[in-house]
């Protein structure tokens, strides 16, 4: 999996993908949130999106940038935040893989 890293670093950058994405401004808005809730927990990240499944993936926490290392508080709020998205909005659906020490969440739109 190629990660821009220049591109995680930035959150604006982030935000621009998802919000040119072409999915419904319901989702952009949702999409939008829960990125500046993985930004605010010193987390870096980068997003993928592909037809209904967007692509969200957890690199490491800040300061240390350690790929696969993360603060347990700030893991513990971004999966709240996904809890409560798809408690919220019945029509998503997600999952989280581990691969190589990154942690993936997929979000399903239906």
């Amino acid at each position: 999996m190629d990660i821009d890293i220049e591109q995680c670093r930035e959150n604006d950058k982030i935000k621009e993908i998802i919000s040119d994405s072409g999915l419904p401004i319901k989702y952009i808005k949702l999409l939008l949130r829960l990125s500046d809730g993985i930004y605010i927990n010193g987390v870096n990240y980068n997003v993928r999106i592909e037809d209904d499944m967007v692509s969200v993936i957890l690199i490491s926490s800040k300061p240390e940038n350690r790929t696969g290392v993360f603060r347990t508080g700030a893991l513990t709020n971004i999966f709240y935040r996904v809890r409560e998205m798809e408690k919220e909005h019945e029509e998503i659906r997600t999952e989280t893989c581990v691969t190589d020490n990154l942690i993936e969440l997929r979000i399903y739109l239906q």
